[in-house]
Formats: structure tokens, C-alpha cells, sequence
């Protein structure tokens, strides 16, 4: 399944409208239809995962890492005691549940809106040079680095040197992406919420930043974050809902 064809299935399972859903997400009916048609498949990250809480899946789930949705751990300790009942008990269960959101008193507060660090477009000049903001922190390859207030240089480049959709650098220290990227160079990174399994991307998981492969273990229903370098060990992704992307990597320079 699709990205799309995900979201359109976790939102018929609630019985949701397009729009409502829409409205959920601070967002239109028309783009949740683009969304579901594969009209617009870069989603922002932000949208993304309230995507994914307002329609009770994970984002690992939505981006394809795990086959199945996973419930909230609460509603996963109800699904036992709930399959034992009668039908006329479980009917029961359903009204209360419904009392209990009509009357307004165990209302969910709506969470806080996410601090997101802008990542900004690269500027192409008329000189053919391209400019970059370069962060020094944000990617360290072997040692994750906490990314809250990443330092950066304003860099130019060739423009026949810089990849196609490529909007910011990162500086690589550390040798776990050897030989693919060697320590000190500059990676060219597009921003993107989500990356295929194989590709090389900027993670943060758990507040630490990582330029890895990411790779999808399906028999495992686990992603992971691979090193190049075999010395390294994988990095198992436990939960999915504390990692995110930043981007994907095109390429680096010095190649």
C-alpha cells in the first residue's frame, strides 16, 4: 500500500470524512484528497505525525515501515477484556465510551504545536554558484548529536556540484559511513518527512541526530539505521514514533 492508500484506509476504519479529517489536521478536505490520490506525497513532517495521532496509527505505519497499525497502549489493554463480553456488554461499552466524549469533561487537550527547526531553501545564484546553510551539528556519522540549536556556515558550491533538489549541507564527523561518505565532507540533503527503505538520511532519534541507512525489517516489523562501515552495529529503531527525518541525502562533496 501506498502512503495515500494508508491514510484513506486508517480513516475509512474511523468512519471519517475527508473533511473531518481535514479539519483535525489544520488542513482542507481537498488536500486530504491529495493526499489519499498520491497527488502530493511530500508531506510535511509536521502533518505527518498529526496525521498519524489523529488517526490512531503510528507514522511507521503511514510511511510503510510496519504492515500494521499499531493501537495506542491503552486501547491495547482493552481489546482483551472487551473480546470477552456479550454482544449486549460490548454495546454497553460503546455508550459509555460515547457518554463520556459527548459530555465534554475527558476532552483531550490538544498538544502544543511542535518547535520545527526551518530549514531554509539554498539560494542559486546568477554566478553559477549555489549558497547552502551547512550545519555543523546535526549528522555527526557515528556519534548522534542533539540538534535543538544547530550551528551553521553559509557555504557556496558549483552549481554543477550540487545535487538537483538539494536544499541544505550537513558536516559529516566520524568514519561509521566510510567509504560511501568520509569523515569531514559535506552531505547535500533534500528535506523530506520520510525516506525509502536503501537510502541514506538524516535521523533524529531520541533528541540524537544520525546520517545512516535506513533499512526495513518486515519479518521484524523493526526499522533500522545502518552504517556503512560494518564496524558499527545497527541502530534498532524500538519505537518509530520518537524518530524523525530530516531528509534524505543526494550526495557530498569533496565526492
Amino acid at each position: 500500500m501506498t502512503l495515500g492508500e494508508r491514510i484513506k484506509s486508517a480513516r475509512e476504519a474511523l468512519q471519517m470524512t475527508q473533511e473531518e479529517l481535514g479539519r483535525l489536521c489544520n488542513t482542507t478536505k481537498q488536500t486530504i484528497f491529495k493526499y489519499e490520490m498520491g497527488i502530493v506525497t511530500n508531506i510535511p513532517l509536521d502533518r505527518l505525525e498529526l496525521l498519524s495521532e489523529k488517526l490512531g496509527v503510528t507514522p511507521g505505519y503511514l510511511t510503510g515501515w510496519v504492515d500494521a497499525p499499531a493501537l495506542p497502549e491503552k486501547l491495547s489493554e482493552l481489546a482483551e477484556p472487551f473480546g470477552r463480553l456479550n454482544g449486549d456488554g460490548q454495546d454497553r461499552v460503546i455508550g459509555y465510551t460515547a457518554d463520556l466524549v459527548s459530555s465534554g469533561k475527558y476532552k483531550r487537550a490538544e498538544p502544543a504545536e511542535p518547535m520545527v527547526i526551518p530549514f531554509p531553501k539554498a539560494k542559486r545564484r546568477k554566478d553559477g554558484f549555489v549558497e547552502f546553510k551547512v550545519y555543523d551539528q546535526p549528522a555527526a556519522a557515528g556519534l548522534g548529536n542533539y540538534i535543538d540549536a544547530p550551528d551553521f556556515s553559509v557555504e557556496q558550491y558549483p552549481a554543477m556540484l550540487a545535487p538537483e533538489g538539494a536544499e541544505f549541507g550537513v558536516r559529516i564527523s566520524g568514519d561509521s559511513m566510510e567509504p560511501a561518505i568520509p569523515n569531514g565532507c559535506t552531505v547535500f540533503v533534500r528535506p523530506t518527512p520520510a525516506v525509502d527503505p536503501g537510502d541514506i538520511g538524516i535521523f533524529v532519534l531520541d533528541g540524537q541526530a544520525y546520517c545512516k541507512k535506513l533499512v526495513a525489517d518486515r519479518a521484524a516489523r523493526q526499522a533500522k539505521l545502518r552504517s556503512i562501515n560494518k564496524k558499527y552495529p545497527d541502530i534498532v529503531v524500538e519505537d518509530e514514533t520518537r524518530m524523525r527525518t530530516l531528509g534524505r541525502v543526494l550526495g557530498h562533496y569533496p565526492e
